[in-house]
């Protein structure tokens, strides 16, 4: 808590989580009084300082900005077990957390988004779908997401492995 306090450089509330993420950044935001806000999944224990002063810098003349890694896999769009074509990779991303936004703006889309029924698997989505702009910072292939057993497994390793 004390080094997240000294990155942020102001005071930060917890609390409970929702029943969908979209519900636990909603319970976040009514807890924000400053002007920006920042958005990070638990399931990501290797954000570094850098890359939240990044993000936070990529808010300049646009509503978000989201940290992402250049997708280098191929890609497929399948139907059951039937591959239906290779998918163009070259302006594909995968986003991470953290992602930064104008509290407003994000309070904004939350309630619209609410008001029209709308869940999305990322903030950054949100502001896209009411038509916001969102700038992609580039992220960390070590900012992994520990979301399966075997990446539980990775982590530790890279854990090991990290200064």
């Amino acid at each position: 808590m004390d080094e997240a306090r000294a990155l942020l450089g102001e005071p930060f509330t917890i609390t409970s989580g929702g029943p969908t993420r979209q519900a636990s950044v909603a319970r976040g935001l009514a807890l924000v009084d400053g002007d920006r806000v920042i958005v990070h999944d638990g399931a990501r224990p290797f954000v570094t300082p850098d890359l939240v002063r990044r993000v936070l810098a990529g808010l300049h003349e646009v509503d978000g900005a989201v940290t992402a890694i250049p997708l280098d896999d191929t890609v497929k769009r399948v139907d059951g077990d039937r591959v239906l074509h290779t998918v163009d990779r070259t302006q594909l991303w995968r986003v991470q957390t953290p992602q930064a936004f104008w509290t407003d703006k994000l309070r904004m889309v939350h309630r619209r988004a609410e008001a029209d029924g709308i869940e999305a698997t990322d903030d950054a989505a949100l502001i896209e779908t009411f038509g916001g702009t969102v700038r992609v910072i580039e992220g960390s292939r070590t900012n992994i997401k520990v979301t399966h057993p075997e990446d539980l497994a990775m982590a530790e390793q890279l854990a090991r492995r990290l200064p």
